[in-house]
C-alpha cells in the first residue's frame, strides 16, 4: 500500500488550515487534494 497520497494530503491540509486559520477549510482541501492524487495514481496504473 502506498501512503504517499495520504501524507501529501495531510501535510497540504494542515498547512492550508494554518495559513487560513480555519481547520474546516484545511481539512476539506486536504481531502480534495488526497482524492485528486488517488485518481491520478489510478490513471497511471492503467
Amino acid at each position: 500500500m502506498n501512503n504517499k497520497p495520504i501524507a501529501v494530503g495531510l501535510v497540504f491540509g494542515v498547512g492550508l488550515a494554518l495559513a487560513l486559520k480555519s481547520w474546516l477549510l484545511g481539512i476539506m482541501f486536504g481531502i480534495i487534494f488526497y482524492v485528486a492524487l488517488k485518481e491520478e495514481e489510478k490513471r497511471k496504473v492503467k
